[in-house]
């Protein structure tokens, strides 16, 4: 009997309890899901990593022989001939590029005696397949450090054999047997590659990582050195476990080194390790924290029904009813609520782990396995929370069942002073007792009170975070390139001549190897005059004539090394130091580059002998993939970003989506619980006279100025969020993420927080309006 009197009492509340099953349902739906995707790539992940022995640090170095390397007769020998990078060196003379590399290692080794080196060589080739415009990355196999990892088939062994990554095969409808042009060359795919050193498709500066569009690619030693594409290089490093790595260098004693990174802090081989922690971490404390709110909203509902009928309750106790009985239906009815709500989010999170385990796979180059049901997870996902939810709401029951008979049956006296109410009185000194009872019935509950603003400013910040992030991936990729008009970019070979100009193209030259602040930056010199490649400041203005008497830099070189428009740099450029005053900031974020004058750069670079040296062209036409090395489209370029943007637009809607659910979810169940609170007072209001306006704004209105303090906390934070994010990702990983808080921001947030109120309240609203007038005449009469 009992048991069904609560479960009615339940019924009668289906709307709210339907609102708290929506939060519970995510609560365990975040955690699932996160884990079981997650885990279905950290577990091979760790074992790949390990096997394939990856590097415990790079050693990144200059692509030109320093100022002591060129003082030995042989490389002068080459230097003299305009030989002047590492790969001009070694394709001229190997053994000479051996001597080179190997007197490097030495030096290296000689201040880091506990490290292990091995020279990593890679080449970047453009190719285009089924109509788009593809990048790889093709590795020369190592030896002993970032060994090739083949997930399935074998290694290629004859120079027309190529093995590849798995996600970019299967994006691209290949398989092993079938056939791969690139850079006008067919091979035959005999495996699925992996290289630990490169878990994120980060070829070159730029943050375009689509896996369908970039790949990775194993050549035989033979086939890789006859590959034309432009060629680079750096040390890998390993350290005993016992050994921790020192990033500070002597740059006197190591010259040709430009940094040294540790792997955790580089993007693209370590990214994933901050990636995948902190996707647990993220998802245990949001988890966390839904479910912390969920606990409190069913303490207040549990709390609200037992006040309801604490006559009845009274009745029971005098009648002989002990208190465990009396608390078990109560108790069992909202534990199986509680249960049934964590399956159902467990069940979904299952479902849905499969898909995040794909889209993580859409960006990293990992290997995974079939996800299995794990008995931590689902202890931490249901078992957890359950016992939590049982042993709160089992506290409450005991304790209001534990007052006397005679107390139970007797109207309460409510002591509603605490001290936020306290707080808000002495603001509100002196106003009617209107306004007093209006602002103050909203907070006579601390925790239900704490629950709803901590809900609106976690979802407010959502909301902020979702807009900030709109618009940040094509900035941060393509939204200078957007502003161009060239449509083709080609670079010459050095080992042919040039060939000659068709109309419309324009010359540029491109020097990545000048040094500023101990950083290695990119020259890229322009004709100030140029039609295909115009400057333009964050206001739109042209600056591309600024070229004529000093330099313009990119976003992200002014953002890491803290150089304004008016200052004075010293660049190094072929071993001797320049200076050049900055005369603009263009809004480019992909790389640390210097634009100058083209002439200028080729004066420098040839110690005044021409003014007209250049490495490549601008078009607007596509030119002659026979005539130049590498031929890069515009468009292309700019499809590669679209995997990730799309991402981005997922991204706004889940935290929209999210967000939403949040704070419609407690706006609706904490009004609609004070209007139960309330029901005697407002049928008591009505007596008075007061009309339903005027009732609806005591009741609820009080939750919307609160909402909007909320909202206002919210602003600052938001701000504070950002700078903090932007400062992380440039320290840790050197990106600088153009992420902007625009003023409408302030207005689309509001619009948003006012739908959700006036929505999430509309049902609380109708409520106030069903109560009678005589509901107090009867309460009086009893």
């Amino acid at each position: 009997m009992l048991l069904k009197n609560v479960i009615r009492a339940f019924r009668r509340k289906w709307m709210q309890l339907a609102a708290i099953g929506i939060i519970i349902i995510l609560s365990s739906f975040t955690y699932t899901m996160m884990f079981y995707g997650i885990s279905g790539i950290e577990e091979p992940t760790e074992s790949y990593l390990e096997e394939a022995n990856q590097e415990d640090f790079s050693v990144e170095m200059l692509n030109t022989v320093s100022e002591i390397e060129a003082r030995d007769p042989e490389v002068a020998a080459y230097l003299s001939q305009g030989a002047f990078s590492l790969s001009g060196i070694k394709g001229a003379d190997p053994g000479l590029f051996q001597r080179l590399m190997d007197r490097r290692i030495e030096a290296f080794n000689r201040h880091y005696p506990h490290s292990s080196l091995e020279m990593r060589e890679f080449k970047i080739a453009n190719y285009t397949l089924g109509g788009e415009s593809h990048t790889a990355l093709a590795a020369k196999d190592a030896e002993r450090i970032n060994l090739s990892f083949i997930e399935q088939g074998r290694k290629p062994e004859s120079p027309t054999e190529i093995a590849v990554n798995k996600i970019y095969a299967e994006k691209n409808g290949l398989r092993i047997g079938e056939a791969l042009s690139v850079s006008g060359t067919n091979y035959t795919i005999t495996g699925f590659v992996l290289f630990p050193d490169y878990t994120l498709p980060m070829f070159d500066d730029s943050f375009n990582i689509d896996a369908g569009l970039k790949a990775l690619l194993l050549f035989p030693s033979s086939a890789y050195e006859e590959l034309n594409a432009p060629e680079s290089f750096r040390l890998a490093g390993t350290l005993p476990d016992t050994e921790e790595l020192d990033t500070s260098f002597d740059r006197a004693a190591l010259p040709f080194v430009t940094h040294i990174a540790a792997t955790e802090n580089t993007a693209r081989s370590g990214a994933v390790y901050g990636e995948l922690n902190e996707g647990k971490t993220m998802s245990l404390g949001l988890s966390v924290f839904i479910a912390s709110i969920a606990v409190i909203i069913v303490s207040i509902m549990i709390f609200n029904l037992l006040y309801a009928e604490r006559s009845q309750i009274g009745i029971l106790k005098a009648l002989g009813y002990s208190r465990s009985k009396i608390s078990a239906p109560y108790l069992l009815a909202i534990s199986v609520f509680a249960l049934v709500m964590l399956a159902i989010g467990y069940a979904f999170g299952w479902l849905a782990a499969e898909p995040l385990k794909s889209l993580y796979l859409d960006f990293y180059l990992l290997p995974s396995a079939a996800i299995g049901q794990s008995w931590s997870v689902f202890a931490t996902a249901i078992l957890v929370p359950l016992l939590f939810f049982s042993a709160v709401s089992g506290f409450i029951i005991y304790r209001i069942l534990g007052e006397r008979a005679l107390a139970l049956l007797t109207p309460p006296i409510h002591s509603s002073i605490n001290r936020l109410s306290r707080a808000v009185s002495m603001l509100l000194s002196g106003r009617s007792g209107a306004i007093k009872f209006k602002y103050l019935q909203a907070i006579r509950s601390t925790g239900s009170f704490l629950i709803f603003f901590i809900g609106i400013l976690f979802s407010t910040l959502l909301i902020f975070f979702a807009l900030m992030l709109d618009g940040t991936v094509e900035r941060l990729t393509v939204g200078y390139l957007e502003k161009t008009e060239y449509e083709y970019e080609a670079y010459l070979d050095a080992a042919t001549a040039p060939p000659p100009l068709q109309n419309g193209e324009e010359k540029f030259l491109s020097y990545p190897f000048a040094g500023l602040n101990d950083e290695t930056v990119m020259l890229q010199g322009l004709s100030p005059d140029n039609r295909l490649y115009r400057l333009y400041a964050e206001s739109g203005e042209d600056i591309t004539s600024a070229l004529e008497n000093g330099v313009v830099i990119s976003e992200r070189l002014r953002a890491t090394q803290e150089i304004e428009d008016g200052d004075s740099m010293t660049v190094e450029i072929n071993n001797k130091e320049s200076e050049f005053v900055v005369r603009g900031v263009v809004e480019e974020y992909t790389a640390d580059k210097i634009y100058i004058d083209r002439q200028t750069l080729s004066l420098l670079l040839t110690d005044g002998q021409t003014p007209g040296l250049y490495n490549g062209v601008y078009s607007s036409d596509p030119p002659s993939s026979e005539a130049y090395q590498t031929v890069i489209s515009k468009e292309g370029f700019m499809e590669q970003s679209e995997a990730l943007a799309s991402y981005s637009s997922l991204m706004f809607n889940v935290l929209i989506a999210g967000a939403a659910i949040i704070a419609a979810s407690i706006l609706f169940v904490l009004t609609s619980f004070t209007v139960e609170k309330n029901y005697y007072a407002i049928s008591l209001l009505k007596v008075l006279g007061y009309s339903r306006r005027e009732v609806n704004s005591m009741i609820l209105s009080s939750y919307f100025v609160y909402a909007l303090i909320s909202y206002l906390i919210s602003i600052p934070l938001a701000l504070f969020v950002l700078r903090r994010l932007i400062v992380v990702f440039a320290l840790d990983y050197g990106i600088v993420l153009p992420m902007v808080f625009e003023p409408f921001y302030i207005l689309v947030v509001l619009t948003i927080l006012l739908a959700i109120y006036f929505a999430s309240t509309f049902l609380s609203r109708r409520k106030i309006e069903r109560i009678p007038l005589q509901e107090v005449l009867k309460t009086y009469g009893e």
